[in-house]
């Protein structure tokens, strides 16, 4: 119980200040304890590069590599170079068959598409 009181109980008296003398006030306090220990780390200890630890008025150079640009590994856009970086397949050909002429009549193509020649 007297480990609880010392813990939990009321402070101790504060001490008195010396006498004063006449008419003079005197203002007497404690001598500064280090209170650091009852302090709460600023975002700019917990986090400096964090934006509100670099918002305090110094002026700095912008980030060109900032928000909405490009920060990842450097790449060659469009060059693919097989053996040194994984390459997508080639596109698929479209043709629109339609849209070619028809074969003139005796030539080659014509006799392979009535099945008279047989293809080469």
């Amino acid at each position: 119980m007297a480990q609880a009181e010392e813990a939990y109980g009321p402070p101790a008296p504060e001490k008195e200040c010396a006498p004063q003398q006449g008419d003079e006030i005197v203002v007497c306090a404690e001598e500064e304890q280090d209170q650091s220990q009852f302090r709460v780390k600023s975002s700019s200890e917990l986090e400096p590069e964090s934006e509100e630890a670099l918002d305090d008025g110094t002026p700095r150079a912008p980030d060109v590599a900032g928000p909405g640009i490009f920060t990842g590994p450097p790449t060659i856009g469009g060059l693919c170079i097989p053996g040194l970086q994984k390459c997508p397949p080639p596109p698929a050909l479209i043709i629109d068959v339609t849209a070619l002429p028809q074969a003139p009549e005796g030539s080659d193509a014509d006799k392979i598409a009535k099945g008279e020649m047989p293809g080469r």
